[in-house]
């Protein structure tokens, strides 16, 4: 069992949620600094403390250049000061700079010429990419992953797989040109496609055939409640198959065993194991009727869903998803190959936060995704109680984000400051010091409001939840 699912089974959610949430944040905050930290130094620049966290200092020591490491009550987070700055924030210490003697210009961040002080804001939110690029690709070198093979066993109909000509048993071979390892390839193309022509190349009884395929827009629902607009093209990977019936289950009690093919549920047609949710969820309590294929012979039973482990108000019936050995296999990579695909992967996490951003702004996305510290513990929590590696794949995710949302040219994030190096180095002077201000203090509203909202997000999920339970 997973070192962090025995700490939540025996502390409950402190052990279970917070240290896993901890560990995530920590990690990715302090490599952030680290990165401004380290490239402060190698421009000259007196560091005055490292801070991992907010808040009065626990404890900490000074190391031979003069700069204090501190470790703070409130580990939500950390900073870098640099001499001359007023807050952790970096904005200047006006009336500081103006009595500094010419030594301390010279290892003051604000007496750096514009390039430095560029290289050293944009060192965090690089140093995020290099920490989650090193993660994917030292897990990927590891312990490799986990394959499904790229078979369609099911082909929806009326969905745009079946209108492209696609059938059961076709297996993907590439997608406009970008060779597919597993279904799991095939998703992420797919998800991120809506309304595009996709040119598939795939395997059918030994022959190579092309299609062009469009995936339609479709609404889903994560476990924690937010609604995600995702590509769809009608297929699955999986039949309507028990690989196993929960001891105890609905499943059980109406005599279904491992290996039924569920057809229908009270007449409605079932193509897909994903079907299944959508359809009993909304029936607890409720007798359906099923009809099931085991073997050349048709059944039809009757189970009454039980409640959702963790939502009361939702029904199961409690067969497992039907993947088998023969459906998966563990992709091994080497040093190369593992970092080519760290890069990839690092890039993928780039493009779908775009892609989400943008669906906001064009009404395609709902705000609803955003989630502050609540949800991050959420994730984290429930992530670490699966794998270790994980936990290190979400560390590398929130890597990611953070670098990026860091970059985003608003005042007071790291992509603000760039903004205004940027005019300085345009303009020959830098912005004046009320224009700086002003900037500042909209950047501020800018970074409570989206706090507000993703804590508002958050707590009103636990809200819903806390409602079904």
């Amino acid at each position: 069992m997973e070192l962090f699912s025995v700490l939540g089974a025996k502390g409950g959610w402190i052990l279970g949620y917070v240290i896993p949430f901890l560990f995530v944040l920590t990690i990715v905050v302090f490599f952030h600094e680290l990165g401004h930290f380290w490239v402060a130094r190698r421009c000259g620049v007196k560091i005055d403390a490292f801070s991992v966290g907010f808040g009065p200092e626990l404890f900490g020591f000074n190391d031979k250049h003069g700069t204090r490491w501190r470790f703070a009550a409130i580990p939500l987070g950390g900073y870098v000061r640099f001499h001359g700055d007023d807050s952790a924030a970096s904005t200047p210490d006006l009336q500081k700079l103006e009595t500094m003697s010419e030594s301390e210009k010279k290892v003051s961040f604000f007496h750096q010429p514009v390039r430095n002080r560029a290289a050293i804001v944009a060192a965090g939110p690089i140093a995020n990419f290099i920490l989650a690029i090193v993660i994917f690709a030292g897990v990927l070198y590891g312990i490799g992953r986990n394959v499904t093979t790229p078979v369609f066993e099911v082909i929806r109909a009326n969905g745009p797989a079946q209108a492209a000509g696609l059938q059961p048993g076709d297996r993907v071979i590439s997608i406009n040109g970008k060779e597919i390892d597993g279904y799991e390839d095939v998703l992420r193309v797919v998800t991120l496609s809506a309304g595009e022509k996709l040119d598939f190349v795939i395997e059918r009884k030994g022959r190579e055939i092309t299609a062009t395929v469009v995936p339609t827009l479709r609404e889903i629902k994560d476990n924690f409640g937010s609604t995600h607009r995702v590509g769809d093209i009608g297929v699955s990977r999986w039949p309507a198959r028990a690989s196993a019936v929960r001891p105890g289950s609905a499943a059980m009690e109406a005599g279904m065993r491992p290996g039924d093919i569920i057809l229908s549920i009270d007449g409605k047609p079932v193509e897909a194991f994903e079907d299944l949710p959508r359809i009993v969820s909304a029936a607890l309590g409720k007798k359906l009727e099923l009809v099931v294929q085991r073997g050349s012979e048709r059944l039809t039973l009757h189970a009454t869903p039980k409640p959702h482990p963790n939502n009361a108000k939702l029904g199961v019936l409690g067969i497992e998803n039907p993947s088998t050995p023969q459906d998966s296999f563990r992709k091994r990579f080497g040093i190369v190959e593992a970092v080519g695909m760290g890069f990839s992967e690092t890039w993928f996490v780039v493009e779908r936060t775009m892609a989400y951003i943008g669906g906001i702004i064009v009404g395609k996305e709902s705000i609803d995704q955003l989630g502050g510290p609540i949800r991050i513990g959420q994730v984290a929590g429930e992530v670490a109680a699966q794998s270790f590696y994980d936990l290190l794949r979400l560390t590398a995710v929130l890597s990611v984000s953070i670098g990026l949302l860091n970059l985003f040219p608003v005042p007071l994030l790291d992509g603000g400051h760039l903004l205004f190096y940027a005019i300085e180095a345009v303009r020959g002077r830098p912005l004046s010091e009320r224009a700086q201000e002003y900037g500042f203090r909209i950047g501020l509203a800018f970074v409570m409001l989206l706090m507000i909202v993703a804590t508002w997000n958050d707590i009103f999920q636990l809200f819903l939840r806390a409602q079904a339970s």
